[in-house]
């Protein structure tokens, strides 16, 4: 049996890039999903509370609609299979069933700038991610690899966070 490659997706742009990094594997099974959480996000996002980030409506209507374009295997969740590999778009939220696989964090490209809250975000741990918005990509530390847009990022981020891991492209 082959191993399974989950991508988690987000925007258009994000789904794309997972699409294409999908056709480099070929030796792996691919399924793909829109960005997800669980919890009460999944709450968050039936109210319409989620429509800012990739997780609401709009991204994951517009993901869908390309994954069934190109006749990807879709796995909404992640649900119906273990996987040996995620590769995800964001670890702003990370979702727990990803625990167990190796999980590839891939940068799409620019992020926010550094305010205040990344700092608050940075310093206390327990404040969620999502409050620096995408100026907290990185910061998980739930990944295996990081693989980000540019030398200038790579260096960026393997100055600030001192993690192993970094792939640029």
């Amino acid at each position: 049996m082959r191993k399974r490659v989950l991508f988690i997706c987000g925007s258009i742009n994000q789904t794309t890039q997972m699409h294409k990094i999908a056709s480099e594997l070929p030796e792996y099974d691919h399924y793909f999903t829109p960005y997800y959480a669980g919890g009460i996000w999944d709450l968050a996002r039936k109210l319409g509370l989620a429509e800012f980030t990739v997780m609401g409506r709009m991204h994951s209507d517009r993901c869908l609609a390309y994954l069934k374009q190109h006749s990807l295997k879709i796995d909404t969740k992640g649900r119906r299979h273990r996987y040996d590999l995620v590769a995800t778009c964001s670890d702003l939220i990370v979702p727990s069933n990803t625990a167990g696989a190796k999980l590839v964090l891939v940068q799409e490209g620019m992020t926010d700038p550094e305010t205040i809250m990344y700092h608050a975000v940075r310093r206390i741990r327990i404040l969620p991610r999502w409050l620096a918005s995408t100026a907290a990509t990185g910061l998980s530390d739930k990944y295996d690899r990081f693989c980000v847009a540019s030398y200038g990022y790579r260096d960026l981020w393997s100055h600030s966070m001192h993690k192993p891991g970094f792939s640029s492209s």
